[in-house]
């Protein structure tokens, strides 16, 4: 065996002045009759870093006042020592009780020896490991130190609580991962669970966060059934947080899924008259983007749009607008006022035509029609009263126009000679200037009230300022 490529990784005692002994993370070590016991675990590597070959190996733990030379002040040997991937766990104490005087007030050396299943010498590894003892009290904020990395160790247990619990009382961060690797797929803390429970848990009780990743590439990344879980139940705080610092582009939040929706929102929204919803835009200017070639918007019912709904602006605006920012289609807020660019048309269905357009009519101002037959009465007139509904919604005040066909078999000349707010009166003679005697249809066109002065008036976008 070449004993210059044999190293040992393994975890320092933390050693606490008070009589009990405690060790993290391996596990809590306990008193026996003559002293106490202390879980144990490390790895065995070659000079590259690879595992030394799995068997049964021979291990002598011996503890020294100093980091070179001198007597040994416990010694140790554990026989058939199971090293799978480099890997062993033992008791030290199990078979020579640690006195507890011994790891007491003083730093002390431990100093491995290793026997491989082919080998007749014992190797001594070195250096010895330090063990600095911790400060006395029962302060929990005050952790011992460790003289080595863990590099490489790999711990395996069953616990029905946790594998590794940190507790840090100070301002710092519980824990702590940073990784320089420039390949995605490794984290500076990596957690997997195989039951059903979070591969990470954060909780974060002074008002920092329960988990925070940073990194140039993913801050955080979780894999699992539900990848990543944030609860919150503070008001006005998030369940999940991302904040993008980039000065360019970049997302604080990004959903993608393979076979349904990238993100999923689902708030407690109990009516439409609440400010309660599934989605909050909170920027300046809310905007949601579609960079495909279309955008649909489902619902299973009703779809509602507010406009105005804090009652703070003096207009708002509903736009459809083309890729050159023309509106194409303006629905005004409060007037309710409807601008099209373009023709407004209603689709018909025709007997044997199929789906025609039937196109509404444009005029110079804003009018309310009415159309309706009638028919000549004693004395060759009749006078209209017109309907009450429209009577409150056209500006009848105003000059208003009547329009009338007369229906008869024979010439007849049928004229307007009163209008009044309440109606207007048709007379109508024959061509020999007797009474006429017929039906005839009319139509009223009157300007909508509120329009009555509105006339080909120059349109005006109705682009807010820009914050």
């Amino acid at each position: 065996m070449n004993t210059k490529r044999w190293w040992l990784v393994g975890l320092a005692v933390v050693i606490l002045l008070a009589a009990t002994l405690m060790f993290r993370p391996g596990g809590a070590a306990a008193q026996n009759m003559g002293g106490v016991t202390v879980p144990y675990t490390g790895k065995l590597t070659t000079d590259a870093g690879d595992a030394v070959s799995d068997g049964a190996y021979t291990l002598q733990f011996s503890l020294y006042a100093e980091a070179e030379g001198g007597d040994a002040l416990w010694m140790e040997m554990h026989k058939d020592v199971t090293v799978t991937g480099g890997a062993f766990a033992v008791v030290l104490g199990s078979i020579n009780p640690l006195p507890k005087e011994m790891l007491g007030g003083a730093t002390r050396w431990l100093e491995l020896g290793v026997r491989g299943p082919a080998d007749v010498d014992m190797v001594t590894l070195t250096p010895r490991q330090q063990i600095s003892p911790a400060p006395q009290g029962n302060n929990p904020a005050v952790a011992a130190t460790c003289a080595h990395d863990h590099m490489l160790e790999n711990w395996t247990g069953t616990s029905s609580s946790f594998g590794l619990s940190v507790t840090n009382y100070g301002t710092g961060d519980g824990i702590r991962g940073e990784n320089y690797s420039p390949i995605s797929n490794y984290a500076g803390v990596y957690g997997v669970n195989y039951s059903t429970g979070p591969g990470v848990y954060g909780s974060g009780y002074g008002g920092g966060p329960g988990v925070a990743g940073y990194s140039d590439g993913r801050g955080v990344y979780g894999w699992g059934a539900d990848g990543v879980v944030g609860e919150s139940s503070t008001d006005n705080m998030s369940g999940v947080y991302g904040n993008n610092l980039s000065t360019g582009s970049g997302y604080g939040v990004t959903g993608r899924s393979a076979n349904g929706f990238g993100v999923f929102a689902w708030g407690n929204d109990n009516s439409l008259l609440d400010l309660k919803g599934d989605i909050l835009l909170q920027g300046i200017l809310g905007e949601i983007f579609a960079t495909g070639s279309a955008m649909d918007l489902y619902t299973n019912d009703d779809m509602y749009i507010d406009l105005d709904n804090d009652n703070n602006t003096p207009y708002s605006s509903f736009e459809i607008l083309r890729g050159d920012d023309y509106a194409l289609w303006t629905i005004m807020e409060p007037s309710g006022d409807v601008v099209a660019l373009g023709s407004q048309a209603s689709v018909m269905q025709t007997t044997d035509q199929g789906q025609r357009l039937m196109y509404s009519v444009m005029g110079t101002g804003v009018w309310l029609e009415d159309v309706g037959s009638a028919a000549l009465g004693g004395g060759g007139e009749m006078f209209i009263a017109f309907d009450a509904v429209y009577a409150q919604a056209a500006m009848l005040t105003a000059d208003y126009q009547v329009f009338v066909t007369a229906i008869s078999d024979q010439p007849v000349l049928l004229y307007v000679s009163a209008k009044t707010p309440a109606g207007f009166t048709v007379k109508g003679v024959t061509l020999d200037g007797k009474p006429a005697a017929c039906a005839f249809d009319y139509r009223v066109v009157a300007p909508r009230a509120g329009y009555e002065g509105v006339r080909t008036e120059p349109y005006v976008s109705p682009e807010k300022e820009q914050p």
